[in-house]
């Protein structure tokens, strides 16, 4: 699946990633440039409602949020543009008492941030959904942080039980990690990827009840055989200066580079870059790949 990337998604994910193959899309996307978009939610058939983020930005509205300290979602918004973001909290979110952080990265324009719960069937919007918590923000760059608390009968998942890895040897061994899948995508070794994966997929058989996990790997397995070919390019991984970003209160790292982007992606070089996922984490000496 090879895609041009678009003004409308630049904003937040420089490069198709891997679950765009898989729905990824479907649950966080950023729209800019005077355009404002909704969307119905699909909740595999949950009885429950479900978390998302919304961002709703104009003027110059520049703002990164995190659910627990983990990305969520971003938008940059032009002088004279508005547009909107929206992204799936679920994963991200714990039992007990979660903390919503907005970071805005300039002193531009007006954003609105919205915590709220959506039904099967609901469309997205500012005026839909359950709102749980809404902050505003006008021309001010102060991070603001503001704690919620969820249903302690919440699923647990996986990545809050990683090791706290904001250590020296932890980030030597990510390094290492980082080095090796970057090689693994170089050999275009599907089956590698997918199992770095493992922690990811096992989230969609909690959102798929009643599906098998056979099937998840082989929508992925047909998924990244169609976005990473053998003539993709790739840059020295030796070259490369990999950032290391402490997110999730110490428990995973965000893989980028020097200039910001993604490291698990192809060279730039490439007509069309794609790239994988970039949150990894340490659970039982293994490292693999979280949302």
């Amino acid at each position: 699946m090879r895609i041009k990337k678009s003004n409308h998604v630049k904003n937040t994910l420089s490069f198709l990633s891997l679950l765009l193959v898989v729905g990824y899309f479907g649950n966080n996307l950023a729209f800019s440039n005077n355009i404002t978009q909704k969307r119905m939610i699909i909740n595999q058939d949950k009885k429950e409602k479900l978390l998302y983020v919304e961002l709703y930005g104009e003027k110059g509205s520049n703002v990164e949020v995190r659910f627990n300290d983990i990305p969520i979602s971003k938008i940059s918004i032009t002088d004279k543009g508005y547009g909107n973001s929206f992204a799936a909290a679920d994963h991200y979110a714990i039992p007990g008492i979660n903390t919503l952080s907005i970071y805005p990265l300039s002193k531009k324009g007006i954003t609105t941030i919205r915590l709220v719960k959506y039904s099967k069937g609901e469309i997205t919007g500012e005026d839909s959904g359950e709102t749980l918590l809404k902050i505003i923000i006008e021309n001010d760059d102060t991070p603001i942080h503001k704690q919620i608390t969820l249903s302690s009968n919440r699923i647990r998942w996986s990545w809050m039980d990683t090791d706290n890895i904001d250590n020296k040897k932890s980030k030597e061994e990510a390094i290492a990690f980082s080095k090796e899948f970057y090689k693994i995508m170089q050999q275009n070794n599907i089956e590698k990827m997918i199992k770095t994966a493992d922690p990811i997929i096992n989230y969609e058989l909690v959102s798929k009840p009643g599906t098998q996990k056979e099937k998840i790997v082989k929508e992925w397995t047909k998924g990244l055989k169609m976005a990473f070919t053998d003539q993709d390019i790739y840059d020295d991984i030796d070259s490369i200066d990999i950032q290391l970003v402490p997110i999730a209160n110490g428990k995973l790292f965000e893989v980028k580079r020097k200039d910001g982007s993604f490291l698990f992606r192809t060279s730039v070089e490439n007509e069309f870059p794609v790239g994988f996922k970039s949150i990894i984490g340490r659970k039982n000496g293994i490292w693999q790949f979280y949302h």
